[in-house]
């Protein structure tokens, strides 16, 4: 008598076998299977469109993280600012993984005072230098939203028409202290459409429910550290763009990094541009990248020309970011 073929159990069809997708290689590692699906993931997330919606391929957004006494709090471990800026590293990182020609600045606020950690640029490995440097930062007083997000808009409001102008605050603090009347500066932000989000650490106030919903942006606060994650996730993807927001064709250009060696008679050493806005000071430098059009210098990519305007940025980033806004159009459009 023939034996019957085997049969499925009833209970396995109920789920997946994942332990079936998890393949090693020649060396016997599983690290090429787990990075090809993180890549399905994020390209899953770049995707996950719901709706015919226009986004944003431009964004200039500014963080400010409070680094006041209630971030030595250790309901995150091993307290709040350690874990903050640990996942504010994966934040960078993906945010420049799915937003290649934004740029993105990091400010922080403690004893009633706003402090640039970075100024808003497009090159991640700064961002992340800097957050790991602000591991042995000191908390100690309140914060200012007010001072922190006028220092935000002081450089946002400069920004074009056709980019967005973010705002995302990680807010620990139930309670802000403020040189001004805030809610004067948040019809301020309002009407130069700079969109403030808020991720509560402690519990929502009322100050930042007015801030998020005048400004069209979101207000969430975290249940723990994974919750925290996904939220940070959340604001990873481009917005969708305004109604209202200009349209416009945009001069760009691709310069290459020019390295000039010290025993080439006809090198010159000269200042950057990129040094007007940073507190660091001017510096002369012999390489760098320089504007087509104008010929003014610049040390990293992408960067809006502060003299003709122009966009410059590396040819392969700017083919990225203009595939992945093309691509999530004609996924809306299916």
């Amino acid at each position: 008598m023939d034996e019957e073929p085997e049969r499925a159990k009833r209970w396995e069809g109920g789920y997946e076998r994942t332990w079936e997708v998890l393949k090693e290689d020649e060396s016997g590692s599983l690290k090429a299977t787990v990075e090809d699906i993180i890549f399905n993931a994020k390209r899953k997330r770049v995707f996950d469109r719901h709706g015919q919606v226009r986004l944003g391929m431009m964004r200039h957004m500014f963080v400010i993280i409070d680094t006041s006494r209630t971030m030595d709090d250790q309901d995150l471990k091993p307290n709040r600012l350690t874990s903050t800026l640990k996942l504010m590293e994966y934040f960078v990182d993906e945010y420049f993984d799915q937003n290649p020609i934004s740029q993105i600045g990091i400010i922080t606020s403690k004893n009633k005072r706003a402090e640039k950690l970075t100024d808003l640029a497009g090159n991640p490995k700064k961002h992340i230098a800097a957050l790991k440097k602000a591991v042995d930062t000191v908390c100690g007083g309140e914060p200012s939203l007010y001072n922190s997000l006028s220092m935000a808009m002081e450089t946002l409001k400069h920004m074009p028409g056709h980019a967005s102008r973010e705002v995302l605050v990680i807010f620990s603090s139930l309670t802000t202290c403020d040189p001004s009347n805030i809610y004067e500066l948040i019809k301020t932000l309002k009407t130069l459409k700079i969109r403030v989000s808020v991720i509560g650490l402690s519990a929502e106030v009322r100050v930042c429910t007015v801030l998020t919903r005048e400004t069209g942006g979101t207000y969430h606060v975290i249940l723990d550290e994974s919750h925290f994650r996904e939220l940070l996730t959340y604001h990873v993807k481009p917005p969708p763009a305004s109604s209202s927001s200009e349209c416009s064709l945009i001069r760009m250009g691709f310069p290459q990094h020019t390295i000039a060696s010290l025993t080439d008679q006809d090198s010159k050493p000269s200042f950057s541009m990129s040094h007007l806005d940073s507190s660091s000071g001017p510096s002369l430098t012999l390489g760098g990248y320089f504007c087509p059009q104008c010929r003014s210098k610049y040390t990293e990519l992408p960067v809006e020309c502060k003299v003709c305007g122009e966009f410059s940025s590396q040819a392969n980033t700017a083919f990225i970011g203009v595939r992945m806004g093309f691509m999530s159009t004609i996924q809306n459009l299916l």
